[in-house]
């Protein structure tokens, strides 16, 4: 099976929002973290350059769970929790030592409020049933 029809267009669809998130998140960093030795390019570099990876990889998980590759499964799997953690890492070292407390707690928080919610969307989609697509 060809990896287009594999992602389909609900695939497509989460792959170009992952994009975009992306890209807010650097228009976010950019005023809030730029004083504390995080570039916002760097940021940006890394967050767009493993977006496709991260978003990807989600779905290709679904897509083994689902026809019981398990082992096909892992290897996306952790191809996405890399993509998802590289944006985070380089926050952690660029901004190490400078960041207040606060923006720890942020940082952290947000980290893992978005892997729960995407292990629990992953998680749904693997348990429901693949919607039927009409053919165009």
């Amino acid at each position: 099976m060809a990896a287009e029809k594999q992602v389909g267009w609900l695939g497509r669809a989460w792959i170009a929002g992952v994009f975009g998130y992306a890209v807010l998140r650097a228009l976010i960093v950019w005023p809030t973290l730029g004083e504390y030795g995080v570039s916002p390019w760097v940021f940006l570099a890394i967050d767009v350059g493993t977006a496709w990876p991260y978003a990807y990889g989600q779905v290709r998980v679904v897509n083994e769970a689902r026809v019981g590759n398990w082992a096909g499964m892992q290897v996306w799997a952790l191809i996405a929790g890399l993509s998802f953690v590289a944006p985070y890492a380089y926050i952690v070292g660029a901004g190490s030592g400078e960041m207040p407390l606060i923006a720890w707690i942020i940082i952290g928080g947000l980290a893992a409020a978005f892997g729960i919610a995407s292990v629990v969307r992953i998680l749904k989609q693997i348990r429901q049933p693949e919607p039927e697509i009409e053919p165009a």
